[in-house]
């Protein structure tokens, strides 16, 4: 089978989700491959713009603070290479990559408005929403499932952690017992905090459940009316005035099914950032694909990149791969947005490192060659660092176009280009960045293909 498209994104993360999105409302055909889960389907939900410098052990209050350091200190970070394109004079540079990042937010805020995974927040100010362990950490966006509303800003607040019997990722009186503790530490409020067991039988099971299952059960009629007369007592026990559950409020009634809750307990309800499989995670990564989809977008699930044919500079074909089929994909530019080694982008043996798709050369932190960088080498406890882990800052090294670079320094396709975790220079780990770096480089990469398209190549 041949296929004809105007732009290929290769991942279906939010990289490539956001790539192909704008690619299509731009009026270009757009085809995305995606081989299996993406790691934006892992993530807590949140997004995370710039928490943390690389080096620092302070919190950013807000990513108009982080984006300027990085300018300064970082500029071939994914965020620093926004600013150097062909139309920006070097004393615009900070301006153009707030303003890029500030653009891609607002984006993001407009087409998730209305879906399962719509979400609030302030692109001027970092928020700290709690997680299942009562630690916090800042982000920019959550959920609107995930807002932990004026809970630390009253000092009447009164916090009730709930959890659920048979569910083992989250421990209530451990996690209240963290956040008190850290309250009192910053003389912040809420200063009581409680702790609580509620029972649901999701299937009629009661021990060792998984958040998927609690999910799905609450998204059935009556399953909230029994979890509200559960908690009911507890919060009137302690006068709670906020309920801190796991995130598991469903898939598709989230929203109505937090509303519901406040209404019948009389106090606000939050989800709290949890581990993998995460729901909100889930939600995020169906909220994004019915945007793409209903934008025009094609997307083949099950489908990886096997081969290419490449003419001079230019990528024409892309040969795609499923269990009962084989499609060759005539394409004008491509998006790769294949992510790390969570979504196999980048792979490593006893050979090295590798990029999987093309076999683009992979840089590491000090952007030299990470071909001969064994990771049985890397991740040994000596390696490990207040920077984090060395593997983690490898990658693909780019242009200001978000074109991927061979080691002359010249680009290695004009119609290639590369977005999300795939990308060097940065360690979302460490600085709380994942999902924001994937969200700007793939609005930055789309842009970029959008012109390469239209003008035939040239950028």
């Amino acid at each position: 089978m041949i296929l004809e498209s105007d732009l290929l994104v290769i991942g279906g993360g939010l990289a490539g989700l956001v790539a192909g999105t704008i690619a299509t409302e731009s009026g270009a055909s757009t085809i995305l491959l995606r081989k299996g889960q993406s790691a934006t389907a892992f993530s807590s939900g949140a997004i995370d713009i710039i928490g943390y410098l690389p080096d620092a052990a302070e919190s950013i209050s807000d990513p108009l603070e982080g984006l300027t350091a990085i300018a300064g200190l970082y500029p071939l970070h994914p965020y620093g290479v926004v600013g150097y394109g062909d139309d920006v004079a070097p004393e615009e540079v900070v301006d153009a990559i707030i303003g890029r990042v500030r653009d891609t937010v607002v984006w993001l805020k407009n087409h998730l408005q209305g879906t399962i995974a719509s979400v609030m927040g302030d692109f001027n100010t970092n928020i700290y929403p709690i997680t299942i362990l009562g630690t916090t950490k800042p982000t920019c966006l959550v959920q609107e499932t995930m807002n932990p509303g004026d809970v630390n800003k009253h000092e009447e607040s009164v916090l009730l952690f709930a959890g659920i019997t048979g569910y083992p990722d989250f421990n209530p009186s451990a996690a209240a017992k963290t956040y008190l503790e850290d309250r009192m530490a910053l003389g912040q409020p809420p200063h009581k905090i409680g702790h609580c067991m509620t029972q649901l039988m999701p299937f009629r099971k009661c021990f060792n459940i998984s958040s998927i299952e609690i999910a799905r059960h609450l998204d059935h009629a009556g399953s909230i009316e029994t979890l509200a007369k559960q908690l009911e007592p507890h919060v009137k026990q302690i006068g709670a005035t906020h309920v801190a559950i796991p995130p598991v409020l469903g898939f598709r009634h989230a929203l109505k099914n937090k509303r519901e809750l406040e209404k019948s307990i009389g106090a606000e309800v939050f989800e709290l950032l949890g581990f993998p499989p995460s729901i909100p995670g889930l939600r995020l990564q169906r909220a994004l694909e019915e945007v793409y989809t209903k934008a025009g977008g094609k997307m083949l699930v099950g489908h990886e990149a096997t081969s290419y044919t490449k003419t001079g500079q230019k990528i024409k074909t892309v040969v795609a791969r499923s269990p009962r089929r084989e499609i060759s994909i005539d394409t004008k530019a491509v998006v790769l947005a294949t992510g790390k080694y969570i979504g196999g982008g980048i792979a490593g043996d006893e050979k090295g490192l590798r990029e999987t798709v093309f076999d683009i050369m992979t840089v590491t932190a000090d952007y030299h060659s990470a071909k001969d960088i064994l990771p049985s080498k890397a991740t040994n406890r000596l390696e490990i660092s207040p920077m984090g882990q060395q593997l983690q800052w490898c990658g693909l090294s780019i242009d200001p176009q978000f074109r991927p670079i061979r080691e002359d320094g010249l680009e290695w396709a004009d119609n290639v280009f590369a977005a999300g975790a795939v990308l060097a220079g940065y360690n979302y780990s460490v600085e709380k960045s994942g999902l924001g770096v994937a969200l700007t480089s793939g609005y930055s990469a789309a842009k970029s293909a959008i012109k390469c398209i239209k003008g035939g190549g040239e950028n």
